[in-house]
């Protein structure tokens, strides 16, 4: 095995747990995050069971399941006459079965301690401006603050992991896009008022325009006794200056009447602005996630739309994926990157092209101003929630099981992820 480190540029749920499994392979991994002080930030995430898979493989499923809430379903009404428009439950796919909510923070704390644990070298305040492939390594180059560069070692294998807005992958010579999606999303988290404990994740719609959502998130490593709820409020990008100039009684008074007053609860605990953080995402596609010596992976390889729940679930299983790639390499003195790289690509091909696929639909039928999409939608989610085969078909698609519209289940997502229900279960708080 070569003596140079595998580099993993970007210390998020994606770089963390592929810089553990392959650690624990036997390789010698750095990660370099340009974020000079690590803090685990963030709003809640729903972590799917082929998520949950991948996290047993980490061995971190109890700990994360511990300070997790699970969710039953995902529940959605109108707001003018409380007609069910989504209502699909995880016991459509194998009964006994639910996401997770989960506390970002939670995953990240988590993931950081393992990465110690496991020998990871995590090296912050390094922003990596650009790298160079030779026939036997891959130099990378940080800016030296006068408008140059200078080189910051070397490595024989890069990947890249530092998100949506990497600057790295524009450098791979891959054909790419990146498309910014004209809606985003105002998220609060805070504790959940009496009362009001669930395990849907539930959501109210006006058409496509407007969509308040409420999901259960556990509890935190600082505050085990205290459950959370995360809360999102659909919002247009160019609508977030005109958001805050019409104060926050403008915008409770269109939460309450698109929840009839069920918010209120959650609304009393937001006295200013600044305790509601927008998200604006994109869509990255790629003709391939490799070049060379250099991978990319989780949201840099294909960031998508929050609306399937996927995000920190994709990039979980990419880190599994990238370990099963190299399992069988870790021994040999000269690695053929090209090649692992090129069996995770078709590890992940199926799978993630349909969940890309799959974004790009949902996405407008849940945040547009068409009400042609949305007479389209309730029409088309009232007719697979009234038949078997329907709700098979959303439950598997919503807990990352799926590989084709027609044919196609993630098999090693349906075989592993629920072979520790018990486990699972027995994690769960009371």
């Amino acid at each position: 095995m070569t003596g140079l480190s595998i580099a993993v540029v970007g210390a998020g749920t994606a770089g963390l747990a592929s810089a553990i499994l392959l650690a624990r392979l036997g390789f010698r991994v750095r990660v370099l995050e340009r974020v000079a002080n690590l803090q685990p930030v963030g709003a809640g995430v729903l972590l799917q069971p082929s998520g949950l898979a991948a996290l047993r493989e980490l061995g971190l499923l109890a700990e994360c399941t511990g300070l997790g809430a699970p969710v039953g379903r995902l529940y959605g009404t109108t707001a003018c006459d409380g007609r069910v428009i989504l209502d699909t439950r995880y016991d459509d796919w194998q009964v006994g079965t639910f996401g997770l909510g989960i506390h970002r923070a939670v995953l990240m704390t988590s993931l950081l301690d393992a990465a110690k644990q496991a020998g990871v070298q995590i090296e912050t305040g390094v922003a990596i401006s650009r790298f160079s492939q030779s026939a036997h390594s891959v130099e990378l180059f940080v800016s030296d603050g006068r408008g140059g560069e200078q080189p910051y070692g070397e490595c024989c294998a890069l990947i890249l992991a530092d998100g949506v807005r990497s600057t790295l992958r524009g450098q791979m010579r891959v054909k790419q896009r990146v498309q910014p999606y004209p809606w985003g999303a105002l998220w609060n988290i805070q504790p959940t008022p009496a009362g009001m404990q669930t395990t849907d994740l539930r959501q109210w719609y006006r058409g496509c325009r407007e969509m308040f959502g409420v999901m259960p998130t556990g509890s935190t490593h600082l505050q085990r006794d205290q459950r959370l709820s995360s809360l999102f409020w659909s919002l247009p990008t160019a609508q977030f200056a005109a958001w805050r100039e019409a104060g926050l009684d403008a915008w409770k008074n269109r939460v309450m009447q698109l929840t009839g007053g069920v918010a209120e609860p959650f609304l009393q605990a937001i006295e200013s602005p600044a305790q509601l953080s927008f998200a604006a995402y994109a869509d990255v596609r790629m003709q391939r996630w490799h070049d060379g010596r250099v991978l990319a992976i989780g949201d840099c390889a294909h960031a998508m739309s929050p609306q399937l729940g996927q995000g920190a679930n994709m990039a979980l299983i990419d880190a599994a994926a990238l370990a099963r790639a190299l399992r069988p390499q870790r021994a040999a003195e000269v690695i053929d990157w090209e090649r692992v790289f090129g069996s995770y690509t078709a590890m992940r091909r199926q799978h993630l092209g349909y969940y890309r696929q799959a974004s790009r639909l949902l996405t407008p039928l849940f945040q547009s101003n068409s009400r042609v999409l949305a007479v389209l939608r309730d029409s088309a989610l009232y007719l697979a929630r009234h038949n078997r085969l329907g709700r098979y078909h959303a439950a598997t698609t919503l807990v990352g099981a799926r590989t084709g519209w027609l044919f196609g289940a993630y098999e090693e997502a349906a075989l592993c992820a629920w072979r520790g229900t018990r486990e699972v279960r027995e994690a769960l708080p009371e």
